[in-house]
């Protein structure tokens, strides 16, 4: 994590969810008329996040979901370019693998629960997003970010869920 005092990088990190907001509405709303966004709940343990992530969307066809955990300085450089948190090294974790998503089920809502390897101290941005595989490149997408302290003595904070 770059020099940033704890405190610093949590103001930086809110005043750029919320201009974020902003420019991600647009394309986002756009994407929920098709796809629904998913509903992710974060805990922290200590150094570790469990997750829990639901699809709400139905139907064989419809998109699977996952979540991605990122350093939140990096929230304006997922803001210019979303396909950045899949390369390598970018999230801290993810749900690459598709046999790690959230299939939509037929009959309505499912969910699944992650937990991380232990990361470093810091500040990280939790995003989940369900992509359909007739609109890879539109998923929607929980913006803003769930913003979450990993360990220290603000650990846990910002615990909570969006969806």
């Amino acid at each position: 994590m770059r020099t940033l005092t704890r405190g610093m990088a949590g103001a930086a990190v809110a005043a750029l969810a919320t201009a974020g907001i902003a420019m991600a509405a647009p394309a986002t709303a756009s994407a929920a008329e098709a796809t629904q966004a998913p509903g992710v709940v974060v805990k922290a343990d200590g150094n570790v996040l469990n997750l829990t992530v639901t699809n709400p969307n139905s139907g064989i066809l419809n998109p699977s979901c996952g979540a991605y955990v990122f350093d939140a300085l990096e929230i304006p450089a997922v803001l210019q370019n979303p396909t950045a948190i899949l390369e390598p090294g970018f999230a801290a974790w993810g749900t690459i693998n598709p046999l790690d998503r959230v299939p939509a089920n037929p009959e309505g809502t499912s969910s699944r629960e992650y937990t991380t390897p232990e990361l470093a101290d810091g500040v990280y941005a939790v995003v989940g997003e369900c992509t359909s595989v007739l609109a890879p490149l539109d998923p929607a997408t929980t913006f803003p970010p769930q913003i979450i302290f990993v360990g220290g003595p603000l650990g846990g904070i910002g615990t909570g869920s969006a969806g």
